[in-house]
């Protein structure tokens, strides 16, 4: 399976969702910045379900930035990996950096607005896909914490992942849909035609933002 562009993602993942979303209490749709928004404004329109944001930043070691130890949530809430306890205190230092990117992301993306209320509402994060999965993971580990809000549902929406990152993601949402779950992947980019990146002032368009 191939998609033409993340467009076309949402497209096909929104009448995936469509069957499943019709008992779902008060749902929203946070897509995962940047690549996650395009896919979840298509599924926004097909769907009729409000769009924002949920930022979320991987902390990687030190010296290998892609080799995740953690995550830090715009609402501070840290997830750690279970490897995280070999690098000290380095996580704490980390998430102070990563809060700032958060709140350049949290103004580009939000106009600086906090979540809306998630109390009894269906959750469902959107993503444009997955490889290790470290950041849709631990968005959805920010959920499971007790003193996240008691929300209704919480629902994973990707496109493509591997099928064992699938699993895994699987075993941390109420629900979770995947489209596409190839054994063979080597990155998300390699199952879109086209994957360019769109520019902040077209995402801004497509969450109902004015120009930055």
């Amino acid at each position: 399976m191939r998609f033409r562009n993340r467009t076309d993602a949402g497209r096909q993942l929104g009448e995936r969702l469509k069957p499943m979303a019709v008992g779902w209490p008060q749902p929203l749709i946070l897509a995962l910045p940047r690549g996650g928004i395009e896919v979840g404004a298509e599924v926004s329109r097909l769907l009729s379900i409000p769009l924002t944001v949920f930022i979320v930043r991987k902390i990687g070691a030190p010296g290998n930035p892609e080799y995740a130890i953690g995550a830090v949530a715009e609402t501070e809430a840290v997830v750690r990996s279970p490897w995280a306890s070999e690098y000290g205190n380095y996580i704490e230092q980390a998430k102070h950096l990563e809060m700032e990117r958060i709140a350049r992301y949290k103004q580009l993306y939000r106009d600086g607005e906090e979540l809306p209320p998630l109390e009894g509402r269906t959750v469902i994060l959107v993503d444009d896909g997955v490889a290790t999965g470290a950041t849709l993971k631990a968005a959805l580990q920010v959920f499971r914490q007790p003193e996240a809000p008691r929300i209704a549902k919480l629902v994973a929406a990707v496109p493509v992942a591997p099928m064992e990152t699938a699993k895994t993601v699987g075993k941390l949402a109420d629900e979770a849909v995947f489209l596409h779950t190839p054994e063979v992947f080597f990155a998300v980019s390699q199952f879109y035609d086209d994957f360019r990146d769109l520019p902040d002032e077209r995402l801004r368009e497509l969450l109902g933002l004015g120009p930055d």
